[in-house]
Order: structure tokens, then C-alpha cells, then sequence
């Protein structure tokens, strides 16, 4: 697989795929057949996904250690998805290792990154952290810093960079033969900042992920199956700007709490019946603004926020009839309410 500066990715492998095409060199976004990167549902753990690119769109959030397994869905999406029109994309974390430690790094052009998986309790719980940090703004630093050879002045962008890091981490425990219960944890920021001490001026933009999967399988009996799941998002984007004696900070973001129910009933080698609902309370932050210029400092009375519930219901069948011929069948009941 060809890889970028020595980093592997995901989303890089995905659009080598047929049908699967990027936006142009550089970019991690996901065109599926003519649908934009918008349009994709990108879930991590069960958790959505809303920014899945670190540098601009070089490099996906995904941390190729701590991945298990990518199902990728270009058509004929299956009920249990929904929200969006073009494709799903599905990433699950590895459990971590229930017998040995393991430690597992990697040092490149741009980033290093660091695994350590283990057993809590062998045989029953485990555990998985992985972190990764780019030093572009370390290896920019000595340059930066350079004075001026002819006026000895320091450079007056010495202020400036960018770096990108993320986070990790998942729990198991096995409770009993028929129980399992999964903590996952992703975090991650992009931080850019210029500065130009000359003129006063300084920009800083970060903007990142944070998302948080709490999971519950149960077996009932050999033929049905249950996993429920719930789950918190968050998005926050930032832009701030000072020169003199003025400042602005924009912010906006996304905040999910979801709760899905899915049970998987088999009832024959050749035929699994799958539903559940799934219900999102979103919170939107559209954008918020608040500055000082001079002594003046404006600020809105209060943080503009838009509410919604998101609910679902579905029901699918799959059918193997022959080696030559499946069937499968599925209907999915939406609804999408505004509040306030």
C-alpha cells in the first residue's frame, strides 16, 4: 500500500478502492461515487466522526496501531445506518491483548506514535492506549528562531506553527460468558498558529474531535444477540485573531449524545434478521463571537445554540438462498425535530 511520508492510513487505503476516488493530491476526504466527503458516515467505535482529516486533509484521525478492522459500504447501505446519502465507513479499535503486554511504536518523517496494550485481569479484561504526535512545529523551530544575520533582530515569526496529536483508548471486561462490556475513548486536536511580531498580529485555529463509546453485548441464547451502546460526540472549531489592541475568538461545534439498541436474531445458518432504534440528541453551535477592541469589550448576551432530536427505528433480513444468490431487505423509519 502506498503511503505518505512513511504514514499509513486508512482513509488513503480507501480510495484506492473502485468507486472510492480523493479530492485532489493531499487529500484524506472520501468521494464515493460522486457523493461528497460530507455525505459520508465515518464512525469510530459506534461514535460519529464529523472532521476525519488532522493536516488540512493530508492525514485521516485514525491511528493505524489501534485498528482492528474497516467496513467500507459504497452502495446498498444496510438499515441499521442512516444520516447520510453516499456511504459508510466503519472502524472498529482493537480490544487490546487478555494474555501478553505489548508495545508497539513507530518514529517518521512527521509523527511518532507510541502503543501499549495489556491484560488488567488475564483471560477477562484488557486494555489499549495509543497516542501519536506530529513535531513539524519542532523540527520549524530552530529555523524560526534563527536571528537575522545582517540586523541580529529575531524573526518576527518565530511565534508560528503547527502540530497535530491524538489519543486512543479502549477497555474490555468480560463479565461472564454471555456479558462483555467496552469503554473507548478518542481524542485528538490540530493547533495552527502565525504570528507576525512586527505588526502585532497573531492568528491561532484549533479544532479537533473528542468522542466517548460505552458498549454492552449480551447473548441471550445461541440465536439472539444484543449489543447497546451509548455514545457522546463532540466537535469545536476555533478562530482567534489578535492585533493590538483588538481580539475576536469564533467558535463553533457539535455536541451528540446517542443511545442505540441492535439485536441480531439467527435463527438458521442461512438467515440473520438484525434491529434496533437508535435516538440522538444533538446540540449545535453554529457560531458564537466575542472580542475587545480597545477598552470595549462585546460579547453576545448569551451562546447561541440550536437543539434536535434524531430517532430511528429498523428491521433487516439477509438470506442466503444459494452459494449463487442472497437476499437482503430492510426498511428504516427516521424522524428529525427541531427544538426551541
Amino acid at each position: 500500500i502506498p503511503v505518505i511520508l512513511g504514514e499509513v492510513d486508512v482513509l488513503k487505503t480507501a480510495q484506492l478502492l473502485p468507486g472510492i476516488s480523493s479530492g485532489g493530491e493531499g487529500s484524506s476526504g472520501l468521494y464515493v461515487r460522486g457523493g461528497g466527503p460530507d455525505q459520508n458516515l465515518v464512525l469510530l467505535d459506534e461514535a460519529i466522526v464529523y472532521n476525519a482529516a488532522h493536516l488540512f486533509g493530508f492525514f485521516s484521525v485514525f491511528n493505524a496501531d489501534a485498528i482492528k478492522d474497516v467496513n467500507i459500504i459504497k452502495g446498498g447501505m444496510p438499515a441499521r445506518y442512516g444520516g447520510r446519502l453516499s456511504s459508510v465507513l466503519d472502524i472498529n479499535m482493537k480490544d487490546g491483548n487478555n494474555k501478553n503486554y505489548e508495545v508497539d511504536g513507530g518514529i517518521g518523517l512527521l509523527s511518532s506514535r507510541l502503543t501499549v496494550q495489556g491484560p488488567l485481569e488475564k483471560e477477562k479484561s484488557s486494555f489499549i492506549v495509543s497516542g501519536r504526535r506530529t513535531y513539524v512545529d519542532v523540527l520549524s523551530k530552530p529555523f524560526l528562531n534563527r536571528p537575522n544575520k545582517e540586523t541580529g533582530e529575531r524573526n518576527p515569526f518565530a511565534g508560528s506553527g503547527y502540530y497535530f496529536y491524538d489519543l486512543t483508548t479502549k477497555l474490555n471486561y468480560r463479565i461472564s460468558d454471555k456479558d462483555r462490556l467496552f469503554l473507548s475513548g478518542y481524542f485528538g486536536r490540530d493547533v495552527f498558529d502565525f504570528s507576525d511580531e512586527n505588526n502585532g498580529f497573531a492568528i491561532q485555529i484549533p479544532w479537533g474531535n473528542a468522542t466517548t463509546s460505552l458498549r454492552w453485548n449480551h447473548l441471550f441464547n445461541d440465536k439472539l444477540f444484543m449489543n447497546t451502546s451509548l455514545i457522546f460526540t463532540d466537535y469545536r472549531f476555533e478562530f482567534n485573531i489578535e492585533q493590538s489592541d483588538f481580539g475576536l475568538k469564533i467558535f463553533s461545534g457539535i455536541n451528540d449524545w446517542n443511545h442505540k439498541a441492535d439485536f441480531l436474531y439467527i435463527p438458521n445458518q442461512n438467515h440473520k434478521i438484525r434491529f434496533g432504534t437508535n435516538y440522538t440528541y444533538h446540540i449545535f453551535t453554529p457560531g458564537n463571537a466575542t472580542g475587545v477592541a480597545g477598552e470595549v469589550e462585546f460579547s453576545p448576551d448569551s451562546i447561541f445554540k440550536q437543539y434536535s432530536n434524531e430517532a430511528a427505528i429498523y428491521l433487516s433480513d439477509d438470506i442466503e438462498i444459494s452459494e449463487s444468490l442472497k437476499i437482503h431487505a430492510g426498511l428504516r423509519y427516521s424522524s428529525f425535530l427541531p427544538l426551541g
